[in-house]
């Protein structure tokens, strides 16, 4: 196995989003920011650097790995950068509360309320302050959208759009990285501020982990936290397969898991597996619910139509899927369709092209909504159709 970042004893069952408390892979990715922040060093510039991925892909948890790591080599890490902060120097300037809290007005040395807005000053400027490298990390960076797509004219965007590029092109004036974590689109989202070309390193797209590392996870929660008594192989070897190496999986999973051996005393019986994967298996299947939750039956029945149209690869462009669409709905509707599809994580895009990237999630709604036919009756609370699939819906493509 590899080295596991266990930190001690943590809580037991407390994680979803945040810290992950055993962590393995995502080397390529650590790797090319730590050569990125040494870059930065040598030149005493910037850049952008942009982890991307379906909801669920683990990107707060790397994002957290990342700034532990640039932390320990002596950066100065903004852990939770405020997205308007790269418009408004208060909020900036609160997120820098720590290193500084003084400025220049008229040749005196003054504390700046929070309230007072000073007319000079712009985010960049607070940022050019100090020497040492400085880390800034935004989370959910694709409700940038809140900025980009504003009129050009907009004084917040362009106060954004002025501090990105300092950041992005290094003329802070000390080195600095914007680290930034989002959805598939983000990276069109930061080309509407401006910034439309990443180096080759910095734009890291999450897929799953390796079936290496989804062992080594499932293996240190269910070894340290479920303090099991024995080598938890056979749970390993059952539960690893039915997550596809997807994070957000793998805790549908250990969450009953390590119930099940708390309530067994540390024993990992033939029973207590067989309940962890049929409780995996709802948790799949509630998290495919609940991402989905905003659509019509409807629309989700013309989206998988639409993706299944496009052969066996199941990438396919934005043209082919909203042409597809618009022979069940208005033009207008079906962009509107698509890109609520894009920010809801439903569909991501790679290379220029989209696809449904959790693998559950396309089977699921090949089941449901599949041949679902247009039109159907819908219940009252939720807008989906009153039907049954015809198959088993925890059948084979939910965890075996």
């Amino acid at each position: 196995m590899a080295a596991s970042h266990y930190l001690g004893r943590p809580p037991r069952y407390g994680f979803d989003r945040g810290r992950a408390k055993h962590f393995h892979g995502r080397t390529t990715i650590l790797a090319n920011l730590q050569e990125m922040c040494n870059i930065a060093i040598e030149v005493t510039g910037g850049t952008t650097f942009l982890v991307h991925g379906a909801p669920g892909a683990g990107k707060t948890a790397l994002l957290y790995e990342c700034a532990d790591m640039a932390a320990r080599n002596g950066w100065l890490v903004a852990p939770d950068l405020e997205h308007i902060a790269l418009a408004d120097e208060e909020v900036m300037k609160d997120a820098m509360a720590d290193l500084f809290t003084l400025q220049m007005k008229d040749g005196n040395t003054v504390r700046k309320g929070v309230s007072e807005r000073a007319g000079g000053w712009r985010p960049s400027k607070v940022l050019a302050h100090g020497d040492k490298p400085l880390l800034l990390v935004i989370d959910e960076a694709q409700n940038l959208r809140t900025l980009s797509d504003r009129p050009i004219t907009d004084p917040e965007k362009a106060a954004a759009m002025g501090t990105l590029s300092k950041i992005h092109n290094g003329t802070i004036g000390r080195p600095i990285i914007l680290l930034a974590g989002g959805l598939s689109d983000t990276e069109d989202v930061f080309a509407g501020l401006g910034i439309s070309r990443f180096d080759d390193m910095c734009t890291n797209a999450l897929v799953a982990l390796s079936d290496h590392n989804t062992r080594a996870v499932i293996h240190d929660w269910l070894f340290y936290q479920g303090e099991v008594l024995e080598e938890p192989t056979e749970w390993v070897d059952a539960i690893a397969p039915a997550t596809h190496g997807w994070p957000q999986h793998i805790i549908a999973y250990l969450r009953p898991a390590l119930r099940r051996v708390a309530r067994d005393r540390g024993q990992m019986t033939s029973e207590g597996l067989a309940h962890v994967l049929k409780q995996g298996q709802l948790g799949r299947k509630r998290y495919c619910s609940a991402r989905t939750s905003t659509f019509e039956a409807d629309e989700l029945s013309a989206l998988i139509k639409a993706i299944q149209a496009a052969g066996p690869d199941e990438h396919v462009d934005q043209l082919t899927i909203v042409t597809s669409l618009s022979a069940n709905f208005s033009h207008q509707k079906a962009e509107r369709l698509f890109n609520h599809a894009v920010r809801k994580g439903v569909l991501s895009k790679a290379k220029g092209f989209y696809s449904i990237p959790i693998p559950s999630m396309r089977s699921w709604l090949d089941r449901e909504f599949g041949s679902l036919q247009l039109g159907s009756e819908r219940l009252d609370t939720g807008g989906w159709p009153k039907r049954r699939c015809p198959r088993d819906p925890e059948g084979p493509d939910l965890g075996r």
